[in-house]
Order: structure tokens, then C-alpha cells, then sequence
């Protein structure tokens, strides 16, 4: 009975359904693929992600241009990356206390059309953050970061999208790091943030507040 019900939810309920660990990881990519491959269906998807993101709003702004200058902002992130962050917040691996909430509240469909609503908004410039530091700081970007956020800081489908954060996120959170204020295991942040000094901290950020 119970392999039944669980065959039955895969095949008639995957929009729905929100499973365990990797399984869930895996049906919620599966559900974005098949939302993007079909224009129709992917722009219905997003206007229902509009309509569920109205609680987001008000820290991470209407379109995903944060109100605040310590909040990310979520506008052309990559979609494959927020479906990650939404598990990792709602198992608590990422954590904080109003996302986790959120996170797991969220159904499959909910997680997947909010994902896509903010990939599809554009992210507008900041601004200016340090602008005096942004030539030293462009330096250390191709040293430290390219390898992983690549030569734009797009990221990818696992590493986010740092081009264009504010300053002040980029050395909040880089300070975090350093600090070991954020703990993630299987982050290289944690030995990259290590070596940097102040400095070079304040310099990153100035550089990648400019990037668009």
C-alpha cells in the first residue's frame, strides 16, 4: 500500500508533492525543467509567482530589488540555485528563522514559480559602494572568484549570482564567513573569506556592487 501511494504521488501529484532529501531536490528540478521547456506554461508560472512572492516583498522588494541594503537581492538569480536555497532553508541547513518558516510552508508548485518570477526580473543598479576601491577590487574578483561565480559573477545553477548585490550584503556576508557567523560545511567560502583582510573585503564589495 504504502509503494502504491507513493507511485500514485509521483505519476499524479508532482507539482504537489514535496518529499525527502535528494528525491525532493530532484522532482522540484524536474518540475522547473518541464515549466521552462513550455513558453505558455512558463509565463503562467510566473504570474502565479508574483502573487505568491507578495510576503517577499517586503524585505527582498516587489520585483527582487531589495529594500534593504543587508537583504540579497533576488532579481535575475539563477532559478536552479533558489530552489536549492529554499531546501536548504526549510531543513534548516541554511538558517534563519523567517525563511525557514517560509521555506517549508511552500509547496512544490509555490517554490518553483516564485523561483522562476525572479529570474525573470531585472536587476537595477545600486548604489555606488566604495567606488575607490572598486579597481582594487576587480583584481582580487578574477583572482578569488571567477573559478567558481565565473568571469561575470553570474554563478550558476549552484553558486549564486554575487554580481550586482550591494555593497553592503557582499561584506556583511563576506565578513560572516571569515568570522565562521555562517556555517556551511561544504562551502570553500569559508577558507576563501579566511585569507582576505579588511581591505580586500571592502574592496570586493565595491566591485561587485558595480556589475550588472
Amino acid at each position: 500500500m504504502f509503494r502504491f501511494s507513493v507511485i500514485f504521488v509521483i505519476l499524479y501529484l508532482p507539482s504537489t508533492a514535496l518529499l525527502a532529501g535528494s528525491d525532493n531536490a530532484d522532482a522540484l528540478l524536474l518540475l522547473l525543467e518541464s515549466k521552462i521547456k513550455n513558453e505558455q506554461i512558463q509565463q503562467k508560472a510566473i504570474e502565479a509567482g508574483i502573487e505568491r512572492a507578495y510576503i517577499c516583498q517586503f524585505c527582498h522588494g516587489k520585483d527582487g530589488n531589495s529594500k534593504r541594503d543587508y537583504i540579497p537581492n533576488l532579481a535575475q538569480q539563477n532559478p536552479k540555485y533558489l530552489l536549492h536555497q529554499f531546501e536548504l532553508f526549510a531543513n534548516k541547513t541554511r538558517k534563519n528563522n523567517i525563511m525557514s518558516e517560509l521555506a517549508k510552508n511552500l509547496t512544490a508548485d509555490d517554490r518553483v514559480n516564485i523561483a522562476l518570477f525572479y529570474a525573470s526580473q531585472k536587476l537595477k543598479a545600486g548604489n555606488p559602494y566604495r567606488p575607490e576601491l572598486a579597481t582594487k577590487g576587480k583584481i582580487l574578483f578574477t583572482a578569488r572568484c571567477t573559478a567558481c561565480h565565473g568571469k561575470t559573477g553570474y554563478g550558476d545553477d549552484k553558486l549564486p549570482r554575487i554580481a550586482g548585490q550591494s555593497g553592503k550584503y557582499i561584506e556583511n556576508t563576506l565578513n560572516k564567513y571569515k568570522t565562521g557567523k555562517i556555517a556551511r560545511p561544504l562551502s570553500a567560502m569559508h577558507g576563501i573569506a579566511g585569507t582576505l583582510k579588511n581591505d580586500d573585503i571592502l574592496a570586493l564589495s565595491a566591485y561587485l556592487s558595480t556589475l550588472q
